[in-house]
């Protein structure tokens, strides 16, 4: 079993660079695996912005990742839950485009499997798939026990959360 350092030395998994400002702490990490590293690289560019078309999905990453890694309050308008749990354990990072399937492995340090366009993850009704996929993932990972922090509770994964009280509950979208 390894630690989550050791997978990012070993390069199993990748530590993402958030690229704040000088005088900004970095105070929430994410990992990312090979296929979500592949992903941004080479699919993330030729996204279409569909529901925030004032910027583009990369951009909408970037601002998510600097936002969350900043330690910021995660507090996104009511229609959109910017983290969301799915089941067993796995989460989906938000923005208005991407959904991002992973999972915390630690409070403030999210795992992430893979990526795709929300519209596509919506019209496919993909939700429960890449979350067993993910957790498939999860659990080859040679990963120090415990590999995830059990439980729905956003507050219990991510410092500073913050959500509307009407945009709790209901579905994942």
């Amino acid at each position: 079993m390894a630690t989550v350092l050791e997978l990012d030395h070993a390069q199993l998994l990748f530590k993402l660079d958030p690229q704040l400002e000088p005088q900004e702490q970095e105070w929430r990490c994410i990992y990312l695996s090979p296929r979500l590293c592949t992903w941004i690289v080479d699919a993330l560019p030729t996204l279409e912005a569909r529901w925030e078309s004032e910027i583009d999905c990369v951009q909408q990453l970037d601002a998510f990742v600097e936002v969350y890694c900043s330690g910021e309050r995660l507090n996104l308008p009511e229609h959109l839950h910017p983290i969301a749990h799915v089941k067993d354990g796995i989460w989906v990072l938000k923005t208005p485009d991407l959904r991002i399937f992973g999972w915390f492995h630690a409070k403030d340090c999210f795992i992430g499997w893979r990526a795709e366009h929300a519209d596509y993850v919506k019209e496919h009704n993909l939700y429960y798939g890449l979350a067993g996929e993910t957790a498939n993932f999860r659990d080859r990972l040679d990963l120090n026990e415990p590999k995830f922090i059990p439980g729905e509770d956003p507050n219990a994964v991510v410092s500073n959360y913050s959500q509307s009280k009407q945009a709790r509950g209901g579905p994942v979208r």
